[in-house]
């Protein structure tokens, strides 16, 4: 049965009800929710320049609620079992801070006010997404050129190389940016694939790399390796590329056998290519057992920059598969590469991944366990797997969005699944694309694993 008006006078415990009126009216993070608690209902008679309806079919008997125990935030599902994380290491003492440093457990927050920060605090990181958004975009366009002055042996492919690399690493320096960064991958709407891919991986070992603490000169040829490990491909015929994710296993074998050796023999042409770099586009596809290509070596007879593009290539191409209906969702992935990868790829690698994305990599889609969704837009270091998250809200404004940091909310509002943007309305997909997320508000400034998911993932392969 669809919503029907209800004086707030007649409200009682149980009623499933929905508030039409600003989000800033109410204290509520979500305008539909079950009235679960006498403070809540306390609380909506007392709402004013708001009007409420009612779902009978959703509602409980009048007179259930009589003798029960009250529970916590009505708008939100029962409490999710204990989650624990990977067997990512946790934060040492002194790493860890709480959400708000100026806010402590006991000092009361006005809902209002709370709300005016997560907007200034969504609109900051929206800026951050429009200036990451603009080098984003620069470095692409850059992209093209460095391809094709690779392929024809011209110098000047390393130096745009070394210029974009540049850019990632300015990019990466910096928290907030990163993560507007990791929002924009695999959402571009170019054609540019190949060089979006590369890009991707550039990135990602670039992350795994300062997760490792290696050294400046090491990130830097990491990263030209990284560009480059799949120039090879371009030697094959376009149709033949089209054709990746559909490959037969002789196929696919001679394919990853034969593009690694191609990209060598590019790039070695160019002078003064480092050793290190050149090694990564030979090894990308080697595996720890032996089992790669296309020299079958194993543990230490491959280089360590090849084991960090490895765990990230193979990252990417879960994540966006050539066929779309066998790509993973990010956590997914993670998950896949911890607990089917322990012996083909780094495990020191893949944590390191995983310490850098969080268990729902920035970019994610999910259902929160109130059954809304939202994307998640940053990841909280202390508690991975309570990120910050724009909501989806069919009733709300586009001038108020809807910012919650799960970390500072009750622990029964949790994220219960990711979701594949495929299984999304293309209505909602458009709202919480990153690339809307940019233009979401008029802005004057201008530019800025679960362990239910692992066993669900464990399951599925």
């Amino acid at each position: 049965m669809a919503f029907v008006p209800i004086h707030k006078d007649v409200l009682r415990i149980g009623h499933y009800i929905k508030i039409e009126g600003s989000w800033f009216s109410h204290p509520f993070p979500t305008n539909s929710f079950k009235i679960k608690t006498t403070k809540e209902l306390d609380t909506l008679r007392g709402l004013t320049k708001v009007k409420l309806f009612f779902d009978p079919d959703r509602s409980d008997p009048e007179g259930m609620e009589e003798g029960e125990e009250e529970k916590g935030s009505p708008e939100l599902a029962e409490p999710s079992a204990q989650a624990s994380d990977f067997d990512v290491p946790a934060p040492s003492p002194e790493d860890e801070c709480s959400a708000d440093p100026g806010i402590s457990e006991d000092t009361p927050v006005d809902p209002i006010s709370r709300k005016m920060a997560q907007r200034e605090a969504f609109q900051a990181y929206q800026e951050h997404l429009q200036h990451v958004s603009e080098q984003f975009q620069t470095v692409v366009k850059e992209g093209k050129q460095m391809i094709q002055d690779a392929v024809a042996g011209r110098p000047r492919g390393i130096k745009t190389a070394q210029k974009i690399i540049s850019h990632l690493l300015n990019i990466l320096g910096e928290e907030q940016q990163s993560r507007a960064l990791l929002n924009l991958m695999g959402s571009d709407d170019t054609n540019e694939e190949f060089f979006l891919h590369a890009l991707n991986v550039c990135s990602l070992s670039l992350m795994i790399a300062s997760d490792l603490e290696l050294k400046q000169e090491e990130k830097e040829r990491l990263a030209l390796g990284a560009l480059f490990h799949d120039i090879g491909e371009l030697k094959f015929p376009a149709e033949t590329l089209m054709r990746k994710g559909s490959m037969s296993p002789t196929e696919l074998r001679t394919f990853l056998t034969a593009h690694p050796k191609h990209g060598v023999e590019i790039i070695e042409k160019i002078p003064n290519t480092h050793y290190e770099s050149i090694d990564i586009i030979r090894q990308h596809h080697e595996r720890l057992n032996g089992t790669g290509f296309p020299s079958g070596k194993k543990g230490e007879q491959i280089s360590k920059l090849a084991k960090i593009v490895m765990v990230a290539d193979e990252y990417d191409e879960l994540c966006h598969h050539p066929d779309p209906n066998r790509s993973m969702i990010p956590s997914d992935a993670l998950s896949f590469l911890y607990v089917k990868c322990r012996h083909t790829l780094w495990q020191d690698a893949v944590v390191a991944l995983i310490r850098q994305l969080g268990v729902y990599p920035p970019g994610s889609l999910v259902q929160l366990s109130n059954q809304k969704l939202g994307i998640v837009t940053s990841v909280n270091f202390e508690q991975r797997l309570r990120p910050i998250i724009l909501v989806y809200d069919d009733q709300g404004s586009p001038d108020e969005p809807i910012v919650l940091n799960l970390a500072e909310e009750e622990e029964s509002l949790s994220i219960i699944s990711s979701i594949r943007p495929l299984d999304l309305s293309p209505k909602i997909r458009e709202c919480l694309n990153p690339r809307k997320i940019i233009s979401y508000f008029p802005s004057s400034v201008s530019p800025q694993i679960h362990a239910d998911t692992l066993t669900k993932a464990t399951a599925a392969f």
